[in-house]
């Protein structure tokens, strides 16, 4: 901000910041994000070894986790198109998307 009023000359030179509310929450929201990334990579993960250990067939693995990460991201771009803000009940869905995703998609590769 002093830069700022330097360059700005005088009278102009007076400017200060208020912080509210927003930036506590982009720390949250940020955080959110990247847990929820973090669990869809991780069940992709997680499901894509188990399916290999339990099937034994590598080409079911594969096309199991393409369909999950498929839904998974469906699902985020109808939040999107809905033009929902990335909040605590999205981030709470994220986790039941990637649960619903691997449990219908290890059930029918089974």
């Amino acid at each position: 901000m002093t830069d700022i009023g330097d360059k700005a000359g005088e009278g102009l030179n007076k400017a200060f910041y208020v912080s509210g509310d927003e930036w506590p929450w982009l720390a949250t929201r940020n955080q959110l994000v990247a847990n929820a990334l973090g669990g869809i990579i991780g069940g992709c993960i997680a499901s894509f070894f188990v399916l290999t250990i339990m099937t034994g067939n590598l080409i079911i693995s594969i096309v199991a986790v393409f369909c999950q990460a498929s839904i998974i991201f469906q699902m985020l771009g109808v939040v999107y198109l809905s033009g929902w803000n990335f909040g605590l009940s999205e981030s709470t869905c994220v986790i039941v998307f990637i649960g619903i995703s691997v449990d219908y998609v290890v059930h029918i590769c089974h």
